[in-house]
């Protein structure tokens, strides 16, 4: 299904633009005039597409979980208990690739609502495949996924705010035995 370009067009403008804002407006400073004005886009456009800011913001939340579930799902869940690092490496390839706009997103306060949709997205997106993996309960696979997920996205937050200072070895290290002990109880 191909897009029309003036479609394409549009949506980058919004898309760069709300990227541009996000980092100097707090989420209530940022309205559909003000994103719509910047990026010289027709208010009435806007609607045509998306049914408020919040709509559209979501399309950032699908983008970056998508991505994310990609990644922990390029590999077979059983081969992440024998090399947990491995998807690691490809997570913080990720991270450090989409630093400027992604990684603002996860770890800053101000949009820590679409920090925890991405973090829900992805740990259901997850819990599928663990489930998928192991003979065991849909609510046992949620929990292992929701605890990878948030402890993942943690010690991301506390790596980029400083808080810790370890090397990316010692992050990796630090993840993968967190991840690993707490997996140990569910799958075996």
């Amino acid at each position: 299904m191909t897009i029309d370009k003036r479609v394409q067009r549009t949506n980058q403008a919004l898309r760069s633009t709300f990227r541009r804002l996000a980092k100097t407006n707090s989420y209530n400073e940022l309205t559909v005039k003000k994103l719509t004005e910047e990026a010289g886009v027709n208010r009435k456009t806007f609607y045509l597409h998306y049914e408020s800011i919040d709509d559209f913001l979501n399309t950032f939340v699908e983008e970056l979980s998508s991505a994310l579930l990609r990644i922990i799902n390029s590999e077979k869940f059983e081969d992440f208990k024998i090399e947990p690092g491995n998807i690691f490496e490809k997570l913080f390839d990720f991270f450090e690739q989409s630093r400027e706009f992604y990684t603002f997103i996860l770890m800053s306060d101000e949009y820590s609502f679409l920090s925890r949709k991405v973090e829900s997205k992805v740990a259901e997106g997850f819990a599928n495949s663990i489930e998928a993996s192991y003979h065991i309960t849909s609510t046992d696979a949620k929990i292992c996924a929701s605890f990878m997920i948030r402890n993942t996205t943690m010690l991301f937050r506390m790596y980029d705010r400083k808080q810790v200072h370890f090397t990316k070895e010692e992050f990796k290290d630090y993840l993968v035995r967190l991840n690993h002990s707490g997996l140990q109880t569910f799958v075996r």
